[in-house]
C-alpha cells in the first residue's frame, strides 16, 4: 500500500515536471521563432531596396522571405498549442471552459488523425461550459475515446467529436463511422480513457448498447470527483 501511494505521488510529480519542462522549451522555441521572423523581415526590406535599384533578381529573395515568415506564423501557432498543453497539468483543481479545452483537443488529435488517414471533426460547444477539476485528466479521457475511434475507423474513415451542456456538467460524444468493438472501453488500449474518467468520476457508455456500438459517450460532472473529495476534506471555514 505504501508503494502504491508513493508511486501515485511520484507519478503526479512526474507529470508536473514534464509540463514545466515542456512549457520552458516552448518559451525558448518562441524566442527562436521571433528572431527568425525579424531576420526574414530584414531580408525582405533589403530585397525591396535592391529591387528599387533595378535588380529584378531580388524578387526571388523577397519571395523566400515571405515563405519563411509564413512558416514562422505556422510554427508560432503550433508552439502556442504546445504551451497550452504543457500548462494543462499546472492545476489539478481549476475552473476552465470546455470551449477552450476542445480547441486544444482539436489541435492535439489532428496529427494522429492525419497519420491514420481519418477525417476528424471536433465541434466546439456553441456556448461556454464551465467545469471545475483537472483539465489534463479530461483531455486524457477524451484522447482515449478518440484513439479507440481512430483505430476502428481506419484509413478513409471518419470520427466526429462533440460536446453539449448536460445536467450542469457536459456530455461528450465521440462517434465513429465504422463499428466499434463491443468491449472498446475495457480494451487495454483504453487505459487513458479509464484513468481520465476515473479522476473526474465520469460515466462512460457506448451507444447503442444493444447492438454494435458506433459512439463512446463520456458524461462529465460540473465538478470532478477528485475536486469534490478535496472540498469535502477541508474544514468549513476553508471551503467558504
Amino acid at each position: 500500500m505504501v508503494n502504491r501511494e508513493r508511486d501515485a505521488r511520484l507519478g503526479g510529480e512526474g507529470v508536473l515536471y514534464f509540463g514545466g519542462v515542456a512549457a520552458g522549451i516552448s518559451h525558448e522555441i518562441s524566442n527562436i521563432l521571433n528572431i527568425i521572423n525579424e531576420l526574414a523581415g530584414l531580408q525582405h526590406d533589403i530585397a525591396a531596396v535592391a529591387a528599387g535599384c533595378g535588380d529584378a533578381r531580388v524578387g526571388r529573395i523577397a519571395d523566400l522571405a515571405d515563405r519563411i515568415k509564413a512558416q514562422v506564423t505556422r510554427g508560432e501557432e503550433v508552439n502556442r498549442r504546445l504551451h497550452s498543453f504543457a500548462h494543462s497539468v499546472d492545476e489539478a483543481e481549476t475552473t476552465f471552459d470546455l470551449v477552450e479545452l476542445f480547441a486544444l483537443l482539436a489541435f492535439l488529435e489532428g496529427r494522429p488523425a492525419r497519420l491514420a488517414g481519418v477525417e476528424l471533426t471536433v465541434r466546439v460547444p456553441e456556448h461556454g461550459v464551465s467545469l471545475h477539476g483537472d483539465p489534463f485528466s479530461l483531455l486524457l479521457a477524451v484522447h482515449g475515446c478518440v484513439d479507440a475511434a481512430l483505430r476502428a475507423a481506419g484509413s478513409g474513415g471518419r470520427v466526429d467529436v462533440e460536446a453539449e451542456r448536460h445536467d450542469g456538467g457536459a456530455r461528450i460524444r465521440v462517434a465513429c463511422g465504422a463499428p466499434l468493438p463491443a468491449d472498446v472501453t475495457e480494451a487495454a488500449s483504453a487505459s487513458a480513457l479509464r484513468a481520465g474518467a476515473a479522476s473526474w468520476g465520469a460515466t462512460v457508455t457506448v451507444d447503442p448498447t444493444t447492438d454494435t456500438p458506433r459512439s463512446i459517450v463520456v458524461t462529465v460532472p460540473a465538478t470532478s470527483a477528485r475536486a469534490s473529495r478535496t472540498v469535502g476534506d477541508r474544514p468549513p471555514e476553508e471551503v467558504s
